[in-house]
């Protein structure tokens, strides 16, 4: 597996699954996580993705990112990224991504956001 998880609930019900990929996001690993999180979908509200660990994102694992968006949006689940470093943040500007995605400084951050 190219990521690591842990689940938690928030505030009085809100489960959400934090995701911790491990060095890139590309074709082959964002299908992996995409399958992972199709098949914890019922059991969520939301899933955070923890960009710490990301060095590496090219044009598949940004397919594969907007995929996961769809699939997650289409079932009214909240889907927010944590600790995106700047060279990856570029790469969202520069396609206008950070507009379709909830982008936050961290996992707080996210927590907070999901509790409003």
């Amino acid at each position: 597996m190219s990521f690591n998880s842990q689940r938690e609930t928030i505030g009085e019900n809100i489960n959400v699954e934090f995701i911790f990929p491990i060095h890139e996001i590309d074709s082959f690993n964002g299908e992996e996580l995409k399958v992972y999180i199709e098949g914890i979908i019922g059991e969520v509200n939301s899933v955070v993705i923890n960009f710490a660990d990301i060095t590496y994102l090219n044009s598949s694992g940004l397919r594969e990112l907007i995929q996961l968006f769809k699939v997650l949006k289409e079932k009214d689940k909240a889907l927010i990224f944590s600790n995106v470093s700047d060279d990856i943040y570029k790469i969202f500007v520069h396609t206008n991504l950070n507009r379709l995605f909830t982008i936050v400084s961290d996992d707080n951050e996210a927590r907070a956001k999901l509790l409003k």
